[in-house]
């Protein structure tokens, strides 16, 4: 039972390293003259909706960082106030293909995820497993409905 509750536990450190990076970012944007970017725009949005997440069920929150985490890979979401990546591409017969671009800290932050968090995504591509979390997510719902009355 402590052994579930330390691992239950250990998925929120990636959680932490995510908010400290959107604070650091917030105050650097806030004392420099540096400005938000789109990426930044969409990472503290979905940092926010993931926080909210964590209050429903745990496992939701996991998928929701997991998101967050792979969508950082490919720079659609950043925390920190320049962003630096790598550009992987060519171009075929002189017309350039798109460029996919890849963000190295979040590749040690999905590493770190993975790790500590890597069982909850076991049967993430059956059925079976995306029924279970919607039955969870709804008879969540339906205690917390009935405790109301």
């Amino acid at each position: 039972m402590a052994k579930d509750k330390l691992k239950n536990l250990l998925d929120f450190v990636p959680l932490t390293i995510l908010t400290v990076n959107a604070g650091v970012l917030i105050w650097t944007i806030s004392t420099t003259n540096i400005i938000l970017q789109s990426e930044h725009y969409i990472g503290l949005t979905l940092l926010v909706m993931t926080i909210l997440a964590s209050i429903k069920t745990h496992k939701l929150l996991v998928l929701l960082l997991g998101l967050i985490i792979l969508l950082g890979v490919f720079k659609i979401v950043s925390f920190s106030a320049i962003i630096m990546y790598y550009a992987i591409g060519g171009s075929l017969n002189g017309h350039s293909s798109g460029d996919i671009k890849i963000q190295p800290l979040f590749l040690l932050w999905l590493f770190i995820h993975l790790l500590v968090s890597g069982r909850h995504y076991i049967g993430i591509f059956t059925t079976k497993y995306w029924r279970d979390l919607f039955d969870a997510l709804i008879n969540k719902k339906i205690d917390e409905d009935q405790g109301n009355q």
